[in-house]
């Protein structure tokens, strides 16, 4: 069932539920009243009657005939009059009775209670006791209300006429609020349809920009834009990863058919497989950091963290980077010493942290021309900072926001030995690890890598 289908049907129940008890309620209220006022009006008439037996001249009953004949009785029919002693004798009884007296039940609440309310087959009914001095005597009165229920039965009646057509009503009503709600969600879908990996660049109309389904499109919209990005870095990736791969397959091949093209000396073959060699390093540590950049998001699901400490983790990065380059040079300090030692405790993963740190230090050594660089170690409430700095070629401004991505290499970065990737897979693991890493750089005078890390 579709969606505007169901909000209608479900809309249409509800509000026929809800006009089926409220004419319900009106019918019951209406019948309550009614009864009320037909059962105040009898008391009232019995109360009268009671007093016009007692002032006629001993209770002569030719007399209370003709009190009878000017009792307010015009919206009755069947309307009855008895007058009973204390043991149920008859007094009075107009118009006279046919058949055993019905008046038994009412008679004995009436004594017992002083005044009682009852039916009488489609009659009301009223008992009322009535003492004056020492005398006692009741008083029955029942009439059937003529007036009263031709207008209860017209109310009913309207009700049940009216139902029906209130719930066709809000059916159609239903289906044309539901068409009207989902329209957006309508047109939404279309223009979902005919969004394809060749046209990510599509966008959904946002409408007013403030409603739930407004607030939909902007989300998707927001979500096609990541899609489209992802889109760009992977064929960035796939077309760089292939740039890259080439060069050092197409060297090694040029290189092979030199070498086959004549007889060499053994210094030439020598020279030549010490050429191969670099460039078969060169490609190793290529595939190298594009399995590590594949690996890294692969790993974010089945790695498990430990408490880690910082700057344990940065002294093993650093012998392993002066095991790797003896000529390099890292200075570590701390901001301060913390008094605990959480402050510079991260949960985290011991091989990836080390392999950022080791990235970062390289960097800074790489392309400082003393290959000298500064880590400085500080924490505050909430994160470690680790600060990697150095004093080399610097970083252009419009390099800044893209050296993070895979194989983007700055303009004045093209004379160092890289491949860009060790910077975009720095900053994957960072992120799995809920930190940040940003750069500040200075052309010609050095650039300084921040990391932020929650810690313990």
């Amino acid at each position: 069932m579709k969606i505007r289908n169901k909000i209608a049907l479900q809309f249409s129940i509800w509000v026929a539920l809800i006009l089926v008890v409220f004419s319900v309620v009106i019918f019951s209220l209406s019948e309550y009243n009614r009864r009320e006022d037909v059962y105040r009006r009898l008391r009232q008439t019995a109360e009268n009657a009671a007093r016009a037996w007692v002032e006629t001249s001993n209770q002569n009953v030719g007399v209370m005939n003709t009190y009878y004949q000017y009792l307010p009785k015009e919206d009755f029919e069947d309307f009855k009059l008895l007058i009973f002693n204390e043991q149920q004798q008859t007094m009075y009884a107009k118009p006279k009775p046919e058949g055993e007296s019905y008046s038994g039940e009412v008679f004995s609440k009436a004594v017992q209670k002083g005044y009682y309310e009852a039916f009488a087959g489609e009659n009301e009914m009223v008992g009322l006791l009535y003492q004056p001095d020492s005398v006692k005597f009741v008083v029955l009165l029942s009439a059937y209300d003529v007036v009263g229920k031709t207008k209860v039965q017209n109310l009913r009646k309207v009700l049940i006429i009216s139902l029906p057509i209130g719930v066709g009503i809000t059916i159609l009503v239903g289906i044309f609020f539901a068409t009207l709600a989902l329209r957006p969600l309508s047109q939404m879908n279309k223009q979902v349809s005919n969004i394809t990996a060749q046209s990510l660049k599509q966008r959904l109309d946002e409408g007013n920009r403030q409603d739930e389904i407004a607030q939909l499109a902007m989300n998707f919209n927001l979500m096609l834009e990541r899609i489209e990005q992802s889109f760009d870095i992977q064929r960035s990736f796939v077309s760089n990863a292939s740039h890259e791969l080439r060069t050092p397959l197409a060297a090694l091949k040029s290189e092979i058919q030199v070498a086959m093209q004549k007889n060499r000396s053994q210094t030439e073959h020598q020279e030549i497989l010490q050429t191969l060699l670099q460039d078969t390093q060169q490609l190793i540590a290529l595939t190298n950091g594009l399995l590590q950049l594949a690996q890294s998001e692969a790993k974010e699901k089945a790695m498990t963290f430990v408490p880690l400490r910082i700057d344990e983790l940065i002294f093993l990065a650093h012998n392993e980077l002066e095991a790797q380059h003896p000529s390099y040079r890292v200075l570590i300090d701390y901001t301060e010493i913390p008094e605990d030692e959480n402050a510079l405790t991260v949960s985290g993963n011991e091989t990836l942290l080390r392999t950022v740190f080791l990235n970062l230090m390289d960097n800074a050594c790489k392309y400082s021309p003393d290959h000298r660089a500064e880590v400085v170690i500080g924490f505050d409430v909430h994160h470690c900072r680790i600060d990697f700095k150095d004093h080399g070629i610097g970083i252009h401004e419009e390099d800044i926001g893209k050296i993070f991505e895979p194989f983007y290499r700055a303009r004045n970065a093209t004379n160092h030995n890289g491949h860009g990737i060790g910077l975009s897979i720095c900053k994957r693991v960072i992120k799995m690890h809920r930190g940040h890493i940003n750069a500040t750089s200075t052309l010609g005078a050095g650039s300084t890598f921040s990391v932020l890390l929650p810690h313990v």
